[in-house]
């Protein structure tokens, strides 16, 4: 883009010569101007594969790892984690599981035979109160009455075991089937961790959830995961990122946040590439400043370019890159030289070239540029100027 500016809208400076002076005219035209930044390749549309989510695990040990930038296959294995500490919880509670399939087995045993035997309690009870009953109600008048009195206490005696015990087996029933319920509300439970931890040690074995190329992520202070690596819940693992897609991240200074806009054109030359250049577009500001890094106390904010036409055979996320943002006005304004001008008592001053001599003339600088400036007082389209 700045070619064209250059080449259709700046008119090259005329020099001339005057002795051994070289002579330039003031010409309009529009200033080139640039924010000259690096910048970090991205996927504009990566999927991150994280550790899985298991109950009760925050921590994660890396055990294997595929080889960065090598190419998956859906499905394919990419990474392993250490299953220990699962293995261990998995065998504490298998054991529990198998212990309480085991008390309800005896809690069974034992119902039915506590039943059983309530049962042959009631009737013998049952049997004992007809005995006694039939003695109280064949008793005549040969039989005494203290001797009669005594059946009929005996026949009441025998009834009122009956009830008590019928009342007992249907208590004994209702606790043992409490007991069970609870035995069997605890298999339950245990049975569905026990599923949990072989779900969790299954999914430890993680795959590719799509094909492409495989890329480390990065931890908290900035190292990319691998063999051996501990990670926390949240973190990212791995990245397959899709290369036909590419954007570049930046850091541009507080100072130029002015002069950044959503749309403007950047220049890409990757450090691994630089006689290559892409264009791109800005299409992301951020919303908040910060500082660069805590080594680096420069206040800065960050940006988003999309790469026009990407390299999949060239560019990979993380590679580094020389960014140039073109920040031109789209105005034409009366264009110098840096070479022009010198500064006499602090002010910017060129030398006019006159008929026969030159003059000593203060400008105003509007803006500035690599090699070039832009002025709103002090000279005019046509005047020649020595280049200094």
């Amino acid at each position: 883009m700045q070619k064209q500016l250059l080449t259709g809208l700046l008119v090259c400076f005329a020099l001339q010569g005057c002795g051994s002076e070289k002579v330039i005219t003031v010409e309009t035209g529009l200033l080139p101007q640039n924010i000259n930044l690096t910048g970090e390749l991205v996927s504009a549309n990566t999927v991150q594969v994280s550790p899985p989510v298991v109950n009760r695990v925050w921590q994660y040990q890396v055990k294997t790892l595929a080889t960065e930038g090598s190419f998956v296959k859906e499905g394919q294995t990419i990474a392993a984690l250490d299953t220990s500490e699962l293995m261990q919880r998995l065998q504490n509670k298998s054991s529990e599981l198998a212990t309480i399939k085991q008390d309800i087995k005896t809690t069974r045993i034992r119902m039915f035979e506590e039943i059983e035997q309530l049962k042959l309690n009631i009737a013998e009870a049952k049997m004992n109160y007809e005995k006694a009953k039939r003695k109280f109600e064949l008793s005549d008048e040969t039989v005494a009455e203290i001797e009669k009195k005594k059946y009929e206490n005996d026949a009441l005696i025998s009834k009122r075991k009956v009830k008590l015990t019928q009342q007992l087996l249907d208590l004994e029933k209702q606790s043992l089937k409490q007991r069970l319920l609870m035995l069997e509300s605890d298999q339950q439970k245990m049975a569905a961790e026990v599923n949990e931890l072989q779900q969790g040690i299954v999914s430890f074995n993680i795959k590719a959830p799509k094909e492409g190329m495989l890329v480390y992520e990065k931890d908290f202070n900035g190292e990319k995961v691998k063999e051996g690596h501990t990670l926390y819940a949240g973190m990212g693992l791995v990245s397959i990122p899709d290369l036909t897609e590419m954007q570049v991240n930046m850091s541009i200074p507080e100072i130029e946040a002015h002069r950044v806009q959503v749309g403007q054109v950047v220049s890409i030359r990757l450090d691994a590439n630089p006689e290559k250049e892409f264009k791109g577009k800005i299409s992301q500001l951020g919303k908040v400043f910060r500082s660069k890094s805590s080594n680096v106390p420069l206040v800065v904010f960050d940006a988003m370019a999309d790469i026009e036409g990407a390299d999949q055979q060239i560019m990979k996320p993380g590679m580094t890159a020389k960014i140039s943002i073109d920040v031109s006005s789209p105005q034409t304004q009366l264009l110098l030289p840096k070479a022009a001008i010198y500064y006499e008592n602090g002010l910017p001053t060129v030398d006019k070239e006159t008929f026969f001599s030159s003059s000593q003339v203060f400008i105003e600088i509007e803006q500035m540029g690599e090699s070039m400036v832009s002025i709103s007082k002090g000279l005019e389209a046509g005047d020649k100027v020595v280049l200094r």
